[in-house]
């Protein structure tokens, strides 16, 4: 017996005809509503290996097993505790503003709280630190990969014509809006 190996884009490439191929024979032998239904579940399972091709482009192309799937997107146990510190915060500020804390509690709490929180960010921040600069040296390579655009000249306004009642006005010039925080202040000044 000889083993045949397809491989996932073959695989992908002969679904939508082995489903039409599949829906004609059940539509002769069954009847259209079968056919249909074939159909259906052959365009169904396209999406569903779209997808799954999709999140495993996500995960660098590696094999991804069902529980790994499950918990890429779960928040980190830092990630947790850092939340709970902030809406213990945010709860610490309502029961102040209601009265049940006093100010020398809600002070000594709210810098315990904040500590806390800080600590945790900075702590999460260094953990993705390795995949920000990856990501970071990503864009650059793209941006250096692709050649930069023209500036299009803006197309100047067809004069309109004056009904006799107004005197026409000669428009000024507008300038590009600024684009830096320096060039933001300059303006402003």
């Amino acid at each position: 017996m000889i083993g045949l190996t397809v491989s996932p884009s073959a695989a992908r490439a002969a679904l939508p005809v082995v489903t039409i191929v599949v829906a004609v024979v059940t539509g002769v032998l069954l009847g259209v509503e079968i056919s249909l239904l074939v159909i259906a579940a052959g365009a169904l399972a396209g999406v569903i290996a779209l997808l799954w091709s999709s999140v495993q482009a996500l995960t660098g192309e590696s094999p991804l097993t069902l529980d790994e799937a499950l918990t890429l997107g779960a928040p980190s146990a830092e990630e947790e505790q850092k939340r709970a510190v902030l809406r213990a915060l945010k709860d610490l500020e309502f029961e102040r503003s209601v009265g049940k804390i006093s100010e020398d509690d809600y002070a000594e709490l709210s810098t315990r709280y904040r500590e806390e929180a800080k600590r945790l960010i900075q702590l999460i921040d260094a953990g993705t630190e390795t995949e920000r600069e990856r990501a970071e040296k990503a864009l650059a390579q793209r941006l250096a990969a692709t050649p930069a655009k023209a500036p299009e000249k803006a197309a100047e306004p067809e004069p309109q014509e004056a009904d006799g009642d107004e005197p026409e006005a000669e428009a000024e010039p507008s300038s590009p809006a600024p684009t830096t925080a320096s060039e933001r202040e300059e303006e402003a000044t």
